[in-house]
């Protein structure tokens, strides 16, 4: 298994989908804090390492279908990260906040997974969503740079597989 999780099985008929503010407020600030998370199932992995297919998407059992998440690194900031066989793009549309109790909490980017060698790689099903928390929404001393650190470069990732659509003749 990946650092940073303990195996965790929730009961049957239970499945981990958090609203995009759960996963900042309960998981990725409690995580840049040091502090317990409400259930310690999410794995940490580098996500922008490799293709989604190469990830150690079997660490994390507890969600729905094509659907799986990890605390990594910050993407870079360039607009295209290559890996061995693809590369992600983020996404033009830009990245929208998060906001929970009338303030804004963190921000959302979608990253999208190509094969081949940008600019004329071939679109894959797979999306990675990049959770960033907003530094405002953590309070922390100004002279604690580990945690300064943690807040500029740690994130949660939700990696999904879309399903490909049957074609009708």
């Amino acid at each position: 298994m990946a650092s940073g999780a303990q195996a965790f099985n929730l009961p049957a008929g239970y499945r981990f989908c958090p609203d995009d503010d759960d996963l900042i407020v309960h998981y990725l600030k409690k995580k840049i804090l040091g502090q317990q998370l409400p259930a310690d199932f999410i794995p940490t992995t580098d996500v922008y390492a490799s293709s989604p297919d190469k990830l150690p998407l079997d660490d994390f059992r507890c969600g729905v279908a094509n659907e799986w998440f990890f605390f990594s690194t910050r993407s870079k900031d360039d607009d295209v990260i290559l890996t061995e066989n693809g590369y992600y793009a983020i996404d033009p549309e830009g990245t929208d906040p998060i906001r929970w109790m009338d303030q804004i909490v963190g921000y959302v980017k979608t990253l999208n997974f190509y094969q081949g060698s940008p600019p004329k790689g071939t679109e894959t099903d797979w999306m990675v969503e990049e959770f960033s928390v907003n530094p405002e929404f953590v309070p922390v001393n100004k002279d604690d740079h580990s945690s300064q650190e943690k807040i500029a470069n740690v994130v949660v990732c939700k990696i999904s597989r879309g399903q490909t659509e049957p074609e009708w003749e």
